[in-house]
């Protein structure tokens, strides 16, 4: 009974951001002056990891002596039952792009004000394969990466990385098996483009961290390359 009148609620909290934009998509309370998607106290209430401050950060780690990365943070902490996944899912499911360029703007803030991360030439959203783009209708990374670029003022190329090879979900694999479900199957476009040009990739969600790792494998074969990495939440593994 318990999980049903949560899931009620939950329905019930996503028709009110849907039909009333000023309702905050976490507390249900009324959104007031420059407050957008969710209240101060919401965001504020957000689980900061920090990670963009410090170099030895676990998101930036989990790369270490797999593929050269240049930086690597995560802003949140993407834990189950909170509401960062709440948002993303909505981002990813319930078609509110609104959400995904509020959580990317969030994202570009945080990094501007770091002191190890460097502004990027190009940014590149994680790719879907287009079977599941025509699903979906959109790339969440896509909008994160717009919200992103309004902050930083880099250029967003969202065509430019390719997801060559449809695979399945990632979500129940363990790490060699994540890792074995992405090997290969990104290519570069026009590759030219980014030589010796500083790359930001982009993601919502980093978990092993195999999905980027097989994103960097084609940018690192361009000549001068540098890649760095940033996602919205850290989900530990």
């Amino acid at each position: 009974m318990k999980t049903l009148i949560q899931n009620l609620q939950g329905y019930f909290s996503g028709f009110l951001s849907l039909a009333y934009p000023n309702i905050c998509n976490g507390c249900t309370n009324t959104l007031r002056g420059a407050e957008e998607i969710i209240c101060r106290k919401c965001t504020a209430n957000l689980p900061r990891t920090g990670f963009e401050w410090s170099e030895n950060n676990p998101a930036n780690q989990s790369f270490w002596g797999r593929v050269p990365v240049n930086f690597a943070a995560s802003v949140f902490y993407y834990r189950k039952g909170e509401l960062l996944p709440k948002l993303i899912h909505q981002l990813k499911y319930k078609r509110r792009k609104d959400i995904g360029v509020f959580l990317g703007k969030i994202t570009g803030k945080l990094l501007t004000d770091a002191p190890f991360f460097h502004k990027p030439d190009v940014i590149i959203p994680v790719p879907l394969h287009p079977r599941k783009l025509r699903s979906r209708g959109y790339n969440q990374c896509d909008i994160l990466s717009q919200g992103i670029s309004e902050v930083v003022k880099a250029p967003v190329l969202p065509d430019s990385l390719i997801r060559q090879v449809y695979n399945v979900s990632q979500t129940r694999k363990t790490r060699f098996e994540r890792w074995e479900n992405v090997e290969g199957i990104f290519k570069i476009v026009n590759p030219q483009i980014f030589e010796n040009k500083h790359v930001l990739l982009v993601d919502d969600v980093i978990t092993t961290g195999s999905t980027l790792e097989a994103c960097c494998f084609p940018l690192n074969q361009i000549t001068g390359t540098k890649v760095s990495i940033i996602t919205v939440g850290y989900s530990a593994r």
